[in-house]
């Protein structure tokens, strides 16, 4: 039976190979350089005979976090809020770099969570809610508010979203009230546009009639037309994909013309 020199020497010995962390102790154990009468794991035989720790043991300082002092919660959040951070990816940053004291863990939430905590909003003191704890407006009340915005599609919606939004406007309405009044984007922002997945096009052969009033006369006139803001929301952009399991003949069908300047697609 192998036996180790005492928990000083140990230790002293240890430190002398200037080790970083437990991983480079580990290799170090595996190499076959360490001494037979030094023990592989000596946080179990120095167990009750000073061990105190990784940091110790190898000289570095560090401390693991469930062996860790940790100031009182109140306390520690006092600090954090004198730090001024605006959000949680500061904080993260804050919390891997040197600057953070040893008494405030990194992981505040899993140090207090029964001791006072509450959401990185009330650690860093800006307020803030994360999205699945914040109680939003009633769908009538927001959708009243963002009307106003008057925002004339999704893009300028989710640029505003960035800016300053009220935290009880939610940034995915579709989701938050998709069983409470949901209707669409265009009667959300206001403006009537409709996703073409949820409009209603006209029976094909009326849609048809009414374009072949309009006399156009090959695909880029149809083209343009479909662009100018003047063509009809129940009159389908691209009929040969919304008719065609309802009769669909063809762009010259469709347009009133037997002209071999179209194409199968548009």
């Amino acid at each position: 039976m192998i036996e180790f020199i005492s928990f000083c020497e140990a230790r002293k010995f240890v430190r002398e190979l200037n080790l970083k962390n437990r991983d480079e102790w580990q290799i170090y154990c595996k190499s076959g350089k360490k001494p037979e009468n030094i023990p592989s794991n000596p946080n179990r035989t120095y167990k009750k005979l000073g061990w105190s720790g990784y940091g110790d043991w190898l000289g570095t300082g560090k401390i693991a976090p469930q062996v860790k002092k940790f100031l009182e919660f109140n306390e520690a959040r006092k600090f954090v809020i004198s730090l001024k951070m605006h959000s949680f990816n500061e904080w993260k940053k804050y919390a891997k770099s040197s600057q953070r004291p040893i008494n405030i863990p990194a992981n505040p939430h899993s140090i207090y969570k029964t001791a006072g905590w509450s959401s990185y909003g009330d650690w860093l003191g800006t307020g803030k809610i994360a999205s699945r704890n914040r109680v939003f407006r009633e769908f009538i009340q927001a959708r009243d508010f963002v009307r106003k915005l008057k925002l004339k599609n999704v893009e300028e919606w989710r640029r505003y979203c960035k800016s300053d939004k009220p935290d009880d406007i939610p940034v995915n309405p579709d989701s938050v009230y998709h069983k409470h009044g949901w209707i669409s984007y265009g009667d959300w922002l206001g403006t009537g546009k409709i996703a073409t997945q949820f409009r209603t096009f006209r029976e094909y052969n009326e849609a048809k009639q009414f374009v072949h009033k309009l006399k156009i006369l090959n695909s880029l006139e149809w083209k343009k037309y479909c662009r100018s803001g003047c063509k009809p929301s129940d009159i389908p952009s691209a009929p040969d994909k919304q008719y065609r399991n309802q009769g669909w003949e063809g762009y010259s069908e469709w347009l009133g013309r037997e002209s071999h300047l179209f194409q199968s697609k548009i």
